[in-house]
């Protein structure tokens, strides 16, 4: 396990903002993990293993958390980025560094089947959600910003750079609304 030089676990994730012909995201939902007292959404994704390239990372784990088959050729290139510190309610502190692919797909039936055993105890639920969804919800939204991130890719928008999405580290005080 990579360390910070201050001592927080090192995580470089791949992420993937899965949006489906109805312009709706698939998010994950679950509750607890940074704050006892708050829910959350988050979007499909998680640590690069070793020797994985980041697109490599994103396609695996949205096999493994949606039963989704996708190539790292089909994510494209990275539309977004975020990094920041923060800490689990129970106190283990992280320094996650998180890349985001951006890929339109069709609505399909998520398959839960290949969550791995600390997954299952985050991920509560699924579901696709609408930006008017993600404006409403009284859950925090992660990344920050996703919905208006979001709105700028279903526009047809594309980066030459990762967009750099703000970070808030919500263990501490909550986030601004979207």
């Amino acid at each position: 396990m990579k360390r910070t030089p201050d001592g927080l676990i090192h995580r470089r994730a791949a992420r993937v903002l899965i949006v489906d012909e109805d312009d709706r995201a698939l998010l994950f939902f679950g509750a607890g993990l940074v704050r006892q007292d708050a829910d959350y959404y988050f979007t499909v994704g998680g640590r690069v293993e070793d020797g994985e390239s980041l697109a490599e990372a994103a396609a695996r784990e949205t096999f493994e958390e949606t039963g989704l088959h996708v190539t790292p050729e089909e994510l494209g290139n990275l539309v977004a980025h975020t990094e920041g510190a923060w800490t689990t309610h129970d106190g283990v502190r992280f320094y996650s560094d998180d890349n985001f692919f951006f890929l339109r797909t069709e609505h399909f039936e998520v398959n839960l089947d290949g969550l791995e055993d600390g997954e299952e105890k985050e991920i509560s639920r699924h579901e696709w959600l609408s930006l008017d969804d993600l404006k409403a919800t009284d859950a925090y939204v992660f990344p920050i910003g996703l919905a208006g991130i979001l709105k700028r890719l279903i526009a047809g928008e594309s980066f030459t750079e990762p967009f750099e999405l703000p970070w808030v580290d919500t263990s501490a005080e909550p986030p601004a609304p979207q």
